[in-house]
């Protein structure tokens, strides 16, 4: 069952600048889509991998780079200090470096549902792992959460191979990079009224040019919104 056996852009995507804002992050309805054709079809690990994305807003390198000390599921908090480095699409060719900028090292909490998801695959790896000793005389014995059979992680480009399978099964258009989900996730913080600096904080921005993009049009959108509540609730005293 496990072993996150599946084989490949550069996950860090594509900006939004060259599209409309909307393209460039899943609206709630198209993450739905996105989350039940994950449990409907997923491979082994995509549950864990696609909600963790979308519910933490972390790079797919940094997801990568993920070991089991990097989850304290006492305080549901998330630890990120590494991004894996894989220019050649080769797992064994691998290097853990510092994530994009000082700003990006970080810790922040992540929802209990993903934790306890996450907790309980870890739990299952470290069995698994025991098993797979056996079988592989070069297993690389490292504790990535998102692994191999052999030990050796997932790439990023595995992650973006998992994600085009999965957008297959659904009806969204957009051109979506497992990038998108850092997007929809800052959206998703603005739309829970999260305020910009601890969403920048969260996401590991130091420039907050994209995430002000975002903030800026789902906070205009959330005002229409509110003016077009409050004209339908009150719509039977209106007397002008």
């Amino acid at each position: 069952m496990f072993g996150c056996n599946y084989s490949g852009e550069n996950a860090d995507g594509r900006g939004i600048e060259n599209s409309t804002i909307e393209d460039g992050y899943l609206e709630k309805h198209e993450l739905a889509e996105f989350l039940n054709a994950v449990k409907e079809h997923g491979l082994p690990c995509d549950i864990e991998i696609f909600h963790l994305l979308a519910f933490s807003g972390m790079r797919s390198g940094e997801l990568c780079a993920l070991k089991d000390t990097d989850f304290n599921f006492e305080l549901n908090e998330l630890r990120i200090t590494k991004t894996l480095y894989n220019p050649d699409n080769n797992m064994r060719k691998y290097t853990l470096t510092p994530p994009k900028s000082t700003g990006s090292i970080r810790k922040f909490n992540v929802i209990d549902i993903v934790m306890n998801l996450l907790q309980e695959h870890i739990v299952k790896q470290r069995t698994l792992r025991l098993e797979y000793k056996k079988l592989f005389t070069d297993y690389h014995e490292n504790n990535f959460v998102f692994a191999h059979k052999n030990g050796y992680p997932l790439i990023q480009k595995n992650i973006l191979i998992r994600m085009e399978r999965i957008l297959k099964k659904t009806s969204i258009t957009k051109k979506a990079t497992p990038h998108i989900f850092r997007h929809t996730h800052i959206s998703m913080l603005t739309e829970a009224e999260v305020d910009l600096k601890t969403i920048m904080k969260r996401v590991g921005h130091d420039d907050a040019k994209t995430t002000l993009k975002i903030y800026t049009h789902v906070t205009e959108k959330m005002k229409k919104n509110a003016n077009e509540k409050i004209k339908n609730h009150f719509a039977d005293i209106l007397q002008i």
